[in-house]
């Protein structure tokens, strides 16, 4: 009977790492990729705006009576607006792709209007067109109202994210995100479900003995922990994939530089998940030398 206990103790050992070890993953990917503050916080850290602005300043025509430090200076002033209106837009796609609201977002431009209408002036202040020179100031604010018209029909006043504006193609792709996601949540809640009805066949398997049950447990949590942390430890692949997907893509490709340390901050949750586990595991083979073994148990 001894042979049969172990068997099948040995069995559910097994899959309970098995699904402690999916667990980790699938917890990571909720405090890092699935995880709008992580995003928000990322893009910040590894300043991605730099390099949307240096992409931005590459698309921009160019302008005799702009000289490019002032483009660099404008350019500059609107980065707190970039950061502010990405984190807005990411937490609304993120709540759209969750199913917690509509995708509907409405971004203001009129700070950009106000940005580039300032800094176009003083250029052209700064070295006034050859018909200008020595025209009354009458003249100059009226070529300028001109100037900023031209500005007001390039810039809208807002841009709205809606599903109109995205179309059709789009919307089903984040849709197929969307299905993922909603994957991933229903994995979540059946593994901690399997995980715990692991531990309680583990638990009748022994006969609800203390000792070996929190030896058995105590074990499997230490091959968990130590394989998650194991797990945790390839950044060195996680950056290569990130890196060859950043090769296929021009607007990652000036990202590649920063990819080591994206991928070494989505591997922390995994550790302290391990660790967590590790320490449990010894605590509980701890506790299973200080029970008595019984005198007798049943077959």
């Amino acid at each position: 009977m001894s042979v049969v206990r172990g068997f099948f103790s040995g069995i559910f050992a097994s899959l309970l790492v098995t699904a402690l070890f999916l667990l980790g993953i699938t917890i990571t990917i909720n405090l890092t990729i699935l995880n709008p503050d992580f995003v928000v916080s990322e893009l910040d850290k590894l300043d991605v705006y730099s390099v949307v602005v240096e992409q931005a300043k590459v698309q921009l025509p160019a302008q005799e009576f702009i000289k490019p430090e002032v483009v660099d200076s404008m350019l500059a002033e609107l980065k707190p607006w970039l950061r502010e209106q990405a984190s807005t837009v990411i937490r609304a796609v993120y709540a759209y792709l969750k199913g917690e609201q509509e995708l509907n977002v409405t971004v203001l431009l009129e700070p950009v209007r106000s940005v580039v209408k300032q800094n176009v002036r003083q250029a052209i202040l700064e070295s006034l067109p050859p018909e200008l020179q020595g025209a009354p100031q009458s003249q100059i604010d009226a070529y300028m109202s001109q100037v900023y018209v031209e500005i007001d029909k390039a810039i809208p006043a807002s841009f709205e994210l809606n599903e109109a504006v995205v179309g059709s193609q789009m919307i089903a792709q984040l849709e197929q995100v969307k299905q993922a996601i909603g994957y991933v949540d229903t994995t979540y809640k059946a593994l901690i479900a399997l995980a715990v009805l692991l531990v309680l066949l583990i638990a009748l398997v022994h006969w609800w003995q203390p000792k070996p049950i929190t030896r058995a447990i105590g074990i499997v949590f230490i091959i968990a922990g130590v394989t998650c942390i194991l797990g945790s430890l390839l950044d060195l692949l996680i950056s290569q994939a990130l890196s060859r997907l950043a090769g296929e893509s021009s607007m990652l490709f000036g990202l590649q530089a920063k990819l080591p340390q994206l991928a070494a901050d989505l591997t922390p949750p995994m550790r302290m998940y391990g660790i967590g586990f590790l320490s449990a595991g010894i605590v509980l083979i701890i506790i299973s030398v200080l029970f008595r073994s019984p005198e007798t148990s049943p077959d």
